[in-house]
């Protein structure tokens, strides 16, 4: 039997209450009903003490503008010296053994990357690629998810509690105030943008943009419509219930907003009544790839995103067939980057760009059989226009271990969120981390 169209006089409460029915404890999340596009942000009365950002009262911190920091998280734990390989340490060889890349690009008689990353050789020699070696955090954890939570929150001590490094900055910055002031692309949203009062967009691909309609709507304007009747006129209400009418809100001016940015795209835009088309090469490409296609053309966009995530991209948590898989990563890698900063040079935009990579640990220093055991520290790479090309930090000495048979490390990863809160997103660091933190001199003012 075909269940009976709904009545528009009631759809609002039912919903209404699914919302609430399906929210977590900890966070309020919205999904646009018939989008692949949510929103979502940390309820203020379950963040933890101290943990919290307030804006401040004279008004949120400016921000340059036309500026997009774009992190590349890479899940699992990236063994860092086999993607920056030290091939002249006689020790890298017999602790790799047959692990060891032995066929690197040279980039200075000691380092190397590894042989499927010739485009990003190509931005070291163009002074486009910084690498930035032994970063990690003290008395570090070898637990995922602890070491998740610490880069997420840019904090060791927080072990998750609390908003993450970027929802802080994007609190401070006025966050709450742009729907597209964050875009996670990808499976779901990031702790590191969990705040207090700004919410973070997240897509897994262009189809997010193109809605699934229900049977009794016809048209993505008429979708949209449905969606905006849930956001409060005036004043929210107050509590749970007044948060998921903030987020619906969000919702649905960040589907308008995203529709708005791409419909210029040269691929095509959003059709306004069923929001089909839009970057048709791409599509439902959830490859590195296609979410960087994404991030590549939001950051092109007339008034591009200050921060894009790409979360939940690849496994390097490489115990087994590393030399296969952790290959094929790094030309995925490679081959993704290649095509964002293609997309930018020729829109102009390469100057307002950053890339950061993260990772929540590097692999140990031994192989172990196939692959290699969780690690500590592991080199990161800065890249764009702006940066100071070459090598910062100081590479961990192979030959001195710590009593685990791991990297001591020699950047805490602070200082390279410090790097570019100070100098590429505009805001003093020690508001969001504290202080303590030397900058890394690896951008260009």
């Amino acid at each position: 039997m075909t269940p009976p169209e709904p009545d528009p006089r009631t759809c609002s409460l039912v919903n209404r209450r699914q919302f609430i029915a399906g929210l977590g404890a900890t966070v309020a999340v919205t999904t646009v009903g018939g989008w692949a596009l949510g929103v979502w942000r940390g309820r203020p009365d379950i963040i933890a003490p101290g943990t919290s950002t307030t804006m401040p009262t004279a008004g949120p911190l400016p921000t340059p503008d036309g500026r997009t920091l774009v992190i590349i998280e890479m899940g699992g734990g990236n063994d860092g010296l086999n993607m920056v390989v030290p091939h002249a340490s006689n020790a890298y060889h017999d602790l790799r053994r047959d692990l060891a890349v032995t066929d690197p690009i040279d980039l200075d008689g000691e380092i190397g990357l590894h042989p499927n990353l010739p485009g990003l050789a190509e931005l070291y020699g163009a002074g486009r690629l910084a690498i930035v070696e032994g970063v990690g955090y003290p008395d570090p954890e070898l637990s995922h998810f602890t070491s998740m939570a610490t880069w997420w929150s840019g904090d060791p001590t927080a072990r998750g509690a609390g908003a993450g490094w970027l929802g802080k900055y994007l609190d401070l910055t006025g966050g709450a105030e742009e729907p597209l002031a964050a875009i996670v692309i990808g499976p779901g949203p990031t702790p590191a943008l969990l705040a207090e009062h700004a919410f973070a967009v997240t897509i897994q691909d262009v189809s997010g943009l193109a809605p699934t309609l229900p049977p009794w709507i016809d048209t993505r304007d008429e979708l949209m419509a449905a969606w905006k009747g849930f956001a409060p006129a005036g004043m929210a209400a107050p509590g749970l219930f007044g948060e998921v009418q903030r987020a619906i809100a969000a919702s649905a001016a960040a589907a308008g907003e995203l529709n708005t940015v791409l419909a210029g795209d040269a691929a095509g835009g959003i059709d306004s009544e069923t929001g089909a088309g839009g970057m048709t090469g791409r599509g439902r490409d959830r490859s590195l790839a296609g979410y960087l296609d994404l991030a590549a053309r939001l950051a092109a966009a007339e008034n591009p995103p200050r921060v894009i995530y790409v979360h939940g991209w690849g496994d390097f948590d490489t115990h087994e067939g590393q030399q296969t898989r952790h290959g094929d990563l790094m030309a995925e890698l490679d081959g993704a980057l290649s095509g964002f900063f293609d997309v930018l040079d020729q829109g102009n935009r390469a100057d307002g760009v950053l890339v950061m990579t993260t990772s929540e640990f590097g692999r140990r220093a031994a192989a172990n059989g196939a692959g290699t055991d969780h690690g500590t520290a592991a080199a990161q790479l800065v890249i764009g226009s702006t940066v100071t090309g070459g090598r910062f930090g100081t590479p961990p000495d192979l030959q001195r271990l710590d009593r685990t048979g791991n990297l001591d490390h020699t950047v805490d990863f602070r200082s390279m969120y410090a790097t570019v809160l100070d100098d590429w997103l505009g805001v003093g660091h020690a508001e969001v981390l504290g202080t303590g933190f030397e900058t890394l001199g690896a951008l260009r003012a």
